[in-house]
């Protein structure tokens, strides 16, 4: 597997992001190695709390919660998925997919950093990977916050009789359009989704782990995995996981926004499947794009915060 890697250089003076950078050793499912980039602040002796970005960010938006947590006490690590961020970047799209990005995310969590006891917030792809890793490790999670994301699935028993998936034709045009366009500036399309004013500087920062087009490859190929189709085996095996996280009775907040246009209302797909999810009702956060650190990010915070620690008073 031939792979890219970001310069140091173009992590230098990011805008409210002095964290220093911390990486962990995965294999490329193919010999090699691949090197995760990750934030690890706070007391290494507090619990864990994992953070899970998705397309096209990374660790780069939880910038305004780690503070938050580290000062609560918590441990706060916040991973780049491979192909994003301060992380390797395989340079084919055949390269990356969700069950090699679920696997990277298993080995690099729970078998290299061997973390117990986490608590797991998943964003966008996030939820996917995230949910996916944790169905195996349940009994290493104390609780899950999920937002902006949802859980799709098909049972594989039973027949296809539509191909393609119900809206899936805005999604469609979406992936022809960045199949053909490899200089894809997703920072771009975030600054325009938000809700806020974005400066300059935090653009800067979304775009930084992006010197050249050739490092956009695994942002693309996340856009080429979206199950617009009911044949995407990102289905079936999401079917799979949920089976295992029925019996997930541990905390499970729903934290979205509701300004979302990507997965407004994802919770469903979760809520109340998964055991956990009934008694903790969606928080629905005003002035949320789908982007919502960018936009409310101290409501984000606060709810974190009250969240875990209702955990810790229970």
């Amino acid at each position: 597997m031939n792979l890219l890697r970001t310069p140091d250089a173009c992590f230098e003076s990011l805008a409210d992001f002095p964290f220093a950078a911390n990486y962990v050793d995965v294999s490329d499912q193919e010999g090699g190695k691949l090197r995760m980039g990750y934030v690890d602040e706070g007391p290494r002796d507090g619990q864990p709390v994992v953070m899970i970005h998705g397309n096209p960010t990374w660790s780069y938006m939880w910038r305004k919660l780690i503070p938050v947590l580290s000062n609560a006490g918590y441990r706060a690590i916040a991973i780049d998925l491979i192909g994003m961020g301060r992380s390797d970047k395989p340079s084919e799209m055949c390269d990356y997919t969700i069950a090699r990005h679920e696997t990277w995310v298993k080995e690099a969590l729970f078998e290299k950093l061997g973390l117990r006891d986490a608590h797991f917030i998943l964003h966008d792809w996030g939820g996917i990977i995230g949910l996916r890793a944790i169905a195996d490790y349940q009994n290493r999670v104390s609780s899950i916050i999920m937002s902006n994301t949802g859980f799709p699935s098909r049972d594989p028993e039973e027949p296809i009789r539509h191909m393609a998936r119900k809206g899936a034709g805005l999604m469609r045009r979406f992936q022809l359009y960045i199949r053909l366009r490899k200089n894809w500036k997703h920072w771009k399309m975030v600054r325009k989704i938000v809700r806020s004013q974005m400066p300059d500087a935090d653009v800067a920062g979304f775009a930084a782990p992006y010197p050249h087009k050739k490092y956009l490859v695994g942002n693309r190929q996340f856009t080429q995995m979206l199950p617009t189709r009911n044949d995407n085996p990102i289905l079936t095996e999401n079917w799979h996981a949920l089976q295992k996280l029925k019996g997930f009775e541990k905390p499970f907040l729903n934290l979205f926004s509701d300004k979302d246009i990507i997965a407004p209302k994802g919770y469903l797909s979760v809520r109340p499947a998964i055991a956990g999810t009934r008694n903790y009702e969606p928080i629905i956060l005003k002035g949320g794009s789908h982007f919502l650190l960018e936009d409310v990010p101290e409501e984000y915070g606060q709810a974190v915060i009250t969240f875990l620690n209702s955990i810790e008073e229970s």
